[in-house]
């Protein structure tokens, strides 16, 4: 890792840390990065912070250390577009459905980066109440110890103060059903005064309507949340073809006939098609 490079690390941490409020915040989202450790990157003390630190520090914030570029694709522009509204009118939870690898963390990321009292929480199967609750304080720099009921209270408090705060949860339909439950006391607690982005496969759509048509605890509540509606922000065939050239053309490769050969090849993948675009510069 070069000082070029460190040195954009070091720029984007101390956005990082303006946005979280102080450098202890910023720890206190950071997963095994230190408030000393913070200090001294920004204070160009780096003889003793390893290549392994800085891998960390770069992948905490969404730092991209690669030559990747980022284009702004369709699901770019309406995901900011979604999310930019749910932040400015909190009335509820807006339910967005999209296929996987489609660009939708890059563009999640983006947004968080550039918005304040924006978060961003990528959930997984075993995640459950108490741990979510923790992410998300964490997630806000705050301290995350305490009860579940605890840390509910907290993370609400620190919320209403907040100005126009927003939560992105993204591939909620990894989560068990009581922690899905947990939103329903959330958004009681805070209606009009955060507002909440749930991100997921069109797997959720059918799982809410199912748990609706079934009777099943908290689902019609939660559903009445959504305001039974699901947007889906899939591209269509010509906006993904057209998507597909963009990130071509931004990251080297310009013959039209290789674009539309990659094009075919990637079935509707955006991570198929890095790899592809990786392999064919490799040549």
């Amino acid at each position: 890792m070069n000082d070029t490079l460190k040195l954009n690390i070091q720029t984007a941490l101390k956005k990082y840390c303006d946005k979280k409020g102080s450098q202890n915040a910023a720890a206190h989202s950071l997963s095994g990065v230190s408030s000393a450790t913070i200090t001294q990157i920004l204070n160009n003390n780096w003889e003793l912070i390893s290549p392994e630190m800085w891998q960390k520090v770069a992948a905490g914030i969404k730092f991209n250390v690669t030559n990747w570029v980022i284009v702004t694709t369709s699901v770019f522009i309406k995901s900011n577009a979604y999310m930019g509204d749910a932040k400015r009118n909190p009335d509820g939870i807006r339910a967005i459905v999209i296929n996987a690898s489609m660009g939708k963390s890059v563009a999640l990321e983006s947004f968080v980066n550039n918005n304040p009292n924006s978060y961003y929480i990528r959930c997984h199967r075993h995640l459950g109440v108490k741990h979510l609750l923790r992410e998300m304080l964490k997630n806000m720099g705050k301290d995350s110890s305490g009860t579940a009921i605890e840390m509910l209270d907290n993370l609400v408090s620190y919320l209403e103060r907040e100005n126009q705060p927003l939560f992105i949860i993204d591939e909620v339909d990894k989560l068990k059903d009581e922690v899905l439950e947990m939103f329903i006391d959330i958004e009681n607690k805070l209606h009009n005064r955060c507002g909440f982005v749930f991100f997921s496969t069109p797997y959720l759509k059918k799982r809410i309507e199912l748990g609706v048509a079934r009777n099943k605890r908290g689902f019609a509540e939660l559903y009445s949340r959504m305001k039974k509606n699901f947007w889906d922000l899939n591209p269509s065939k010509k906006e993904f073809i057209r998507d597909a050239k963009d990130i071509c053309q931004a990251n080297g490769v310009d013959n039209e006939d290789t674009i539309i050969e990659l094009t075919n090849k990637c079935d509707n993948d955006f991570r198929v098609l890095r790899d592809l675009i990786v392999a064919q510069k490799n040549k």
